[in-house]
């Protein structure tokens, strides 16, 4: 099993690199002995754009720390090759996961929001009271600052024009009518009250600018939605209020997804906004929170920290300081804030060089955007894998897709809490007695008050893709343990041995569940185990310097699977590798010839081990019981 998350990260990507160099290797060492001589014949096409390294270090957690997603990722383009082919299929797998996702999210937001506000089983609330929500604890990145026909706000906002009593309502769309019409309630204009799918009463919802606090008598000046609770035919139960609220509206927007994804890969649309240093930096700070948490691993009893320090109990989830920042954060803060007001990205796997920003043409393509998760339409997916490459040259379109990666997720999160989302969260925060609404001013002090629901919500989101990825990775390793199982097997067969070709740990792994994606070290197991290529076993230290096996093990050696030269190669490309020797194609593309001749080398000593090679053992008497049992006695031999 997998104990340090660091080490089992190591183990299994350096696996990866390995048997994605035997595979390369493997078809341009055939050719060589097809065609002896010629160095000038081509390298296979596909291997052209390979990655030659791996991430052989955890980064601690920083602005730029890699999740266990994006490590996944890492591995998975490993296997595939670098490239723009290999970043739209991972690209296509993530596009693919909002499918999955969508009919997952309104139970996932029920009970995540009951579990962090202590509403375990039927929970009562009163109806026919009123509570003020202040706006910007609802608007956490100030959507219902931008006019719904701007050409830059409509792209936040759904779609559909707001259509009374039908359904999915455009409740982002109302809510900012709401502001634009002070003391206007929501009744006058529909003609009812907001009634959820039930057709049962939920709640009347006005703009307002003060209020008297029932407490104090005193007039609290400010924006407010009041938002008057209504009697239902049933008692008013937390659940069914909540149920029947998010079945009344689409949670994700997906022109407003690509947006937030947009912008938080260019910063193009903050500065098309022309959004201030403050907005700019509580942004930045609450993405670098959803990327710690995107960090954390789970282990079924306790949250373990990717950077192999840091364990919390689950339950207690993170305390105050994962939500501080360390000089480091905010100068790297404070330096994409800059980039976003001057109008410019900034490529760090390019020299650091700065790109200015096409902000017409990206909201161009966001207009012209039309997306839905069951789009069948390849010009649809295609606009929607390629969304983003408007905004810079198209020079830097691979370090964009990085950004695509990095970034999907969160922009999953913060369209999901859009105004229609957080409203009825913090309308039953109020209900319950946790007036936490009135400390909210944006995502940053939400994902601190609500840390709880925030961190296994955000964690739970980033569960779904990273069991996608996981999925399409498996596949890859599958197809590459087939690709060595059949040289293995041929090896047998030439050297006329009946073999098990049994490899430890695949055949479980085929079929392991992984219940919890947040678990990274169940996770790191399968996959260790699919990279297996037989029984490795480290022995103890033996009693005695010098000392003999143990007879148990001696008996056990019967079961081994025997030498390999494919084995021994493996182990020799990873040997190289750890010392810095390049095992990869040379850069013409041609074969590496230095691979192939140990490989030739390893093949020539296994043949004469073949033909000529034997064990000669020697085996002193036995010892025979009374009951003439011969006891098993250890022998000795000499591999020649």
């Amino acid at each position: 099993m997998a104990v340090d998350i660091n080490e089992e990260l190591k183990k299994s990507a350096n696996k990866t690199s390995v048997y994605k160099s035997y595979k390369e290797y493997k078809k341009q060492y055939d050719d060589l002995k097809k065609k002896a001589g010629s160095s000038q014949e081509k390298a296979n096409d596909l291997l052209s754009d390979q990655l030659s390294n791996f991430t052989k270090k955890r980064k601690k957690h920083t602005a730029n720390a890699k999740t266990f997603l994006e490590e996944l990722i890492t591995q998975l383009k490993e296997l595939k090759g670098a490239g723009i082919e290999s970043d739209k299929l991972i690209k296509r797998i993530f596009v693919n996961s909002l499918k999955t996702l969508k009919p997952q999210i309104k139970p996932l937001l029920i009970n995540t929001v009951k579990k962090a506000l202590s509403c375990e089983g039927i929970q009562l609330y009163t109806f026919n009271q009123t509570v003020y929500v202040p706006v910007k604890s609802v608007d956490l990145l100030g959507t219902l600052e931008l006019a719904t026909d701007d050409r830059i706000g409509k792209l936040y906002y759904e779609k559909k024009p707001v259509t009374y009593n039908q359904y999915p309502f455009s409740m982002n769309r109302e809510l900012y009518v709401r502001t634009q019409n002070l003391n206007q309630p929501y009744s006058a204009v529909a003609g009812n009250n907001y009634n959820g799918t039930s057709l049962q009463n939920l709640f009347d919802v006005t703009y307002v600018e003060s209020y008297v606090d029932p407490i104090t008598s005193q007039t609290i000046q400010g924006s407010f939605f009041k938002v008057d609770l209504k009697p239902r035919q049933k008692l008013p139960v937390i659940d069914e209020f909540l149920s029947d609220y998010y079945s009344t509206v689409d949670i994700i927007d997906y022109k407003s997804f690509f947006t937030n994804l947009s912008d938080y890969v260019t910063g193009a649309i903050s500065f098309g906004k022309g959004d201030g240093n403050l907005k700019l930096e509580s942004l930045q700070k609450s993405l670098l929170v959803m990327q710690r948490i995107l960090g954390l691993c789970y282990d079924s009893n306790k949250e373990i920290d990717v950077s192999g320090v840091s364990k919390l109990s689950e339950n207690d989830n993170v305390d105050n300081s994962f939500f501080e920042f360390t000089d480091l954060d905010l100068r790297i803060i404070e330096q994409k804030t800059s980039d976003i007001k001057r109008g410019v990205i900034e490529f760090q796997d390019c020299n650091m060089v700065k790109e200015p920003l096409n902000v017409d043409a990206l909201l161009t393509a966001l207009d012209n955007l039309n997306f839905n998760e069951d789009t069948s339409d390849i010009n649809e997916i295609n606009d929607a894998l390629g969304i983003i490459y408007p905004a810079v040259n198209e020079t830097f379109k691979l370090s964009i897709d990085s950004g695509f990666f990095e970034q999907f997720v969160k922009a999953i999160i913060n369209t999901i809490l859009s105004p229609k989302t957080v409203l009825p969260i913090m309308v039953v925060s109020e209900l319950l007695n946790q007036p936490f609404s009135k400390l909210v001013s944006n995502m940053e002090d939400f994902a601190k008050l609500f840390k709880s629901f925030f961190v296994e919500f955000v964690s739970k989101i980033g569960a779904i893709f990273t069991k996608e990825v996981f999925n399409e990775l498996k596949k890859e390793v599958k197809a590459l343990v087939a690709l060595l199982l059949g040289d293995i097997s041929a090896e047998k067969i030439k050297k006329k041995y009946q073999m098990i070709l049994a490899i430890v740990g695949i055949v479980p792994a085929l079929t392991q569940t992984v219940k919890d994606f947040r678990e990274c070290k169940s996770v790191l197991d399968e996959l260790l185990q699919l990279l297996n290529l037989g029984v490795k076993k480290k022995l103890n230290k033996l009693a005695e310097n010098g000392g003999d096996l143990p007879l148990p093990l001696l008996l056990s050696a019967k079961l081994l699977d025997g030498y390999s030269p494919t084995r021994a190669f493996l182990n020799t490309i990873n040997n190289l590798q750890e010392i810095g020797v390049p095992t990869g194609p040379m850069p013409d593309g041609s074969p590496n010839k230095f691979l192939a001749s140990i490989k030739a080398m390893i093949d020539g000593n296994d043949q004469e081990i073949a033909e000529n090679g034997k064990v000669a053992i020697g085996i002193g008497p036995l010892t025979i019981t009374p009951a003439g049992i011969t006891i098993p006695k250890d022998a000795y031999g000499k591999f020649i």
